[in-house]
This record gives C-alpha cells, sequence and structure tokens, in this order.
C-alpha cells in the first residue's frame, strides 16, 4: 500500500511544481505590467496517512496563489500621488499665469515705460498734437494690456473649475467600477482561490482615484474596499455616492450635502480657482486702481485751454483691472498747466511733467512704492510663488518616486528571482517524477517478476 501512497504523494507535488511554474511564468510575462502584483504559491502539508507504525506523510497541497501585497506602502504611495498631483496642477496654472504677464518684454512693465516717455515728450512742447495723441495713445495701449492680463487670470480661474468639473465626472465613473469590482470580487471569491488579477484591477483604479482626490481605502474582512474623503463615504460594497461641484461657486459636495475638500488633482484645482488666480486678481486690481487714481490725482489737477482736468483713466471699483479704461477722447481735454488763467498759459508743462515724475514718485502703496516697483513687486511675488510651486513638484515628485521603488521592491516582479523561483519549480517537478518512476519500477517488479525463480 504504501508505493501506491507514494505514487499519490509523488503526483501532488507533480502539481504543486506544476503550479509554481506556472505562476512563475505568469509574474515573468507581466513583469512589465502596469499594476500587476507578484503571485506566490503557499503550499501546505497534506493531513497524513495513519500507519501502525506511524504517521505517514501524503504529500502537499496547494493552500493559495497570493498576491504579495503591503498595504502600508500602498498608502504611502497613493499619499505621495495626491499630494505630487495637487502641485502638479498649482504649479502648471501659476506658470501659465506667469507667461500670459508677458514680461519682461511685451508686458505692463514696457508699456508704463513707454508711457512715461509720452509725458516727458509732451512736457517738452504741451502744444504739439502728436505728443498729445502719443499721450492718449499709451493710455489706451497701457489699459488694454492691464485689461488683457484680466481677463486672463479670469480664464485660467474658469479653466480650473471647468477641468475640476472633468475631474469629477472622471472620479465618479471610477468609483462606480471600483463598486462593480466589489461585488464581482465577493462573488469570485465565494470560488476556491483568490480573483487576484480582479484584485490588481481594482488597486489601479484606487490608486487613481487617491490621486484625482486624495480619498482613503480600507478593505474590509470580507475583501470588498471602502472608499471615503473627508471621512465621508464614497464607495461601501456595491454602492457608491457621486461627488458633485458647482461652477459658480468651485464648493465640491457630497450626496449629503456637505462640502467636501478634497486633494490630489481635484484639490490643486480648486486652490488655484480659490486661492492662487483670485491672489493673484488680487493684486492687479490694486495695481490697477492705485495706478489709475495716481494719474487722475495730478491731471485733476491741472488745466486744459477749456477748464480744469478730469480723470485720465477710469474703471470699476469692483473690478478695475478689467474695466480699466481711457477716460479722455480728446487731445484737448489733456491738461497740462498748473493755472487756469486768464490768460491760460498754453506752454505751461507742469502736469505732464508732474505725470512724467510719477516713474519714480513713491506715490502707491501709501508713499512706499513708484508705480513701477509696484508692478514689479507683484510680478515678482508670482514669480516666487510660481517658483515655489515648481520647486515643490520637484520635491514631491522624489518622494513618490521613493514610495513607488518601495512598492515594486515588494509588489512587483524581480525577473532574476522568478527565474530562480522556476529552476526550483524544475527540480521539484523532476524529483518528483523521478518518485514516480521508481514507484513503477518497483511495481513492475512486484507484478511481472515475482514467481519467476527457477523458471
Amino acid at each position: 500500500m504504501s508505493d501506491f501512497s507514494a505514487l499519490h504523494v509523488a503526483m501532488s507535488g507533480l502539481k504543486a511544481a506544476q503550479l509554481k511554474m506556472d505562476t512563475a511564468s505568469n509574474n515573468i510575462a507581466n513583469a512589465n505590467t502596469v499594476g500587476y502584483t507578484r503571485q506566490r504559491v503557499d503550499l501546505a502539508t497534506r493531513y497524513p496517512n495513519f500507519d501502525p507504525a506511524g504517521q505517514v506523510g501524503a504529500g502537499v497541497d496547494v493552500a493559495d496563489i497570493a498576491r504579495i501585497r503591503d498595504t502600508f506602502l500602498d498608502g504611502r504611495v497613493r499619499s505621495a500621488s495626491a499630494a505630487l498631483a495637487e502641485t502638479d496642477v498649482r504649479a502648471d496654472f501659476l506658470s501659465r499665469a506667469e507667461l500670459i504677464t508677458g514680461e519682461p518684454d511685451i508686458g505692463v512693465t514696457a508699456s508704463l515705460d513707454r508711457l512715461w516717455a509720452t509725458f516727458e515728450n509732451l512736457a517738452l512742447d504741451p502744444t504739439d498734437l502728436t505728443s498729445r495723441q502719443a499721450v492718449l495713445d499709451e493710455l489706451g495701449t497701457f489699459s488694454t494690456l492691464v485689461n488683457q492680463l484680466a481677463s486672463g487670470l479670469e480664464g485660467l480661474r474658469e479653466g480650473a473649475v471647468e477641468s475640476a468639473q472633468s475631474t469629477i465626472s472622471t472620479v465618479n465613473g471610477t468609483l462606480a467600477e471600483i463598486a462593480r469590482l466589489n461585488v464581482v470580487i465577493l462573488d469570485a471569491s465565494a470560488e476556491p482561490g483568490t480573483p487576484n488579477d480582479l484584485m490588481d484591477q481594482r488597486d489601479r483604479l484606487i490608486d487613481e482615484v487617491s490621486e484625482l482626490i486624495g480619498a482613503n481605502a480600507i478593505t474590509d474582512e470580507d475583501g470588498a474596499v471602502r472608499i471615503s474623503l473627508n471621512g465621508l463615504s464614497l464607495v461601501t460594497g456595491s454602492d457608491h455616492r457621486a461627488l458633485a461641484i458647482d461652477p459658480d461657486t468651485g464648493i465640491v459636495t457630497h450626496p449629503t450635502g456637505v462640502a467636501v475638500s478634497p486633494g490630489g488633482e481635484l484639490g490643486g484645482y480648486l486652490a488655484v480657482y480659490h486661492d492662487d488666480i483670485p491672489q493673484i486678481q488680487s493684486g492687479l486690481d490694486t495695481f490697477a486702481s492705485e495706478t489709475a487714481d495716481a494719474i487722475n490725482t495730478i491731471h485733476q489737477a491741472g488745466y486744459h485751454a477749456n477748464g480744469a482736468g478730469g480723470a485720465m483713466l477710469s474703471y470699476d471699483p469692483l473690478d478695475p483691472a478689467r474695466s480699466l479704461s481711457v477716460a479722455i477722447a480728446d487731445v484737448d481735454e489733456i491738461a497740462t498747466a498748473a493755472a487756469p488763467g486768464p490768460p491760460f498759459a498754453p506752454f505751461d508743462a507742469t502736469v505732464p511733467a508732474n505725470l512724467a515724475d510719477l516713474r519714480n514718485d513713491r506715490v502707491i502703496s501709501g508713499g512706499t512704492a513708484s508705480v513701477g516697483e509696484s508692478y514689479r513687486s507683484f510680478i515678482a511675488t508670482l514669480g516666487q510663488q510660481t517658483a515655489s510651486a515648481l520647486s515643490s513638484a520637484v520635491s514631491q515628485q522624489g518622494l513618490v518616486d521613493a514610495a513607488d521603488r518601495s512598492r515594486q521592491s515588494s509588489h512587483g516582479v524581480s525577473v532574476d528571482e522568478e527565474m530562480v523561483h522556476l529552476m526550483e519549480a524544475q527540480r521539484m517537478y523532476e524529483a518528483a517524477a523521478r518518485v514516480i518512476t521508481s514507484v513503477d519500477q518497483a511495481l513492475d517488479t512486484l507484478i511481472n517478476r515475482m514467481g519467476m525463480v527457477g523458471r
């Protein structure tokens, strides 16, 4: 009977070796497959047979084909990826805002230099119509550039909320797919073995959701995954809850009506919409209104042939940069003299000279900066924000790479290691086959050669 038992034992070894070779082969084939988790054959000793001489081993069983997955490393990668996605979005939008300024060659700074030059030329001859027209033209150019910059910033802000809407649509679709996979995986788990490929697919989707909104994932004892954001459930078993965004306010809400603060890519878009661009717009509005006020104050203190000078630039106090425009339409309305007369002094150039002095006079920000210094400070602040965001993105990329390397060292496939496993399985298979051959030879002797002595 032991010979026949040995056949069964060897057969169990053959099957185990075959599965080990198949699994190693599958690992090697998927070495470069994104999101694939290496698998391992777990073996367990069979319950022994009892013999008067003692317990006799009954062979080996394949307990499971397990995924080598570490939830802690998953959490590190997902957290770092969400932070990187948010930083990348902010760095991208700030870089685009910096490009919109057109500095230093074709932006507001160059227009201001030309504007001060036209005032200086007018101060040389206040009666020169060409110089007067040049002042009006450059005022128009200056206000147009400020308008375009303000409109460009508002376009970026609107683009951020549109991108946020698109991201939420993607997230909601992914949440629905994770909920579907929860059901499929639970159903498949009722059969022997673990649905490794389905679980890999679900983990890839969880990685994606984490990167998009910074959501948290927890695996229940039954194998289903729960996804939550700010403590509010998004996926529970087969149920999923869709996020929504108000395009007018940029507020993201949970189906319960509670506002949430996502991270990841969506968090980056919301930070651009609520914080980054509004801060830049506020700085530009302050510059536009203070510059217009400084020019108007000097011009309104002067006189032209028909009376007192009025405002040269006008704006809506609620939206200064986008509404900035030239307030005078005729060159005759440009005030040049310091006194009304009579008689009016056509060659009195006090006003254009004072306007030209705005190049250096510190009349902005409570007398702490000139017009040019105020705008350069605005540009410098934007540049610092952009540089900081880009630097943060580079640093965060390093953290993501380090976390991903750690995860890959645990989850990923090492071809060299798998070749070793393949050779081990090959030797195991050969040894089991040799056992079967030996038993076959013994049985052949027992069946075909016993009783042949003397014949």
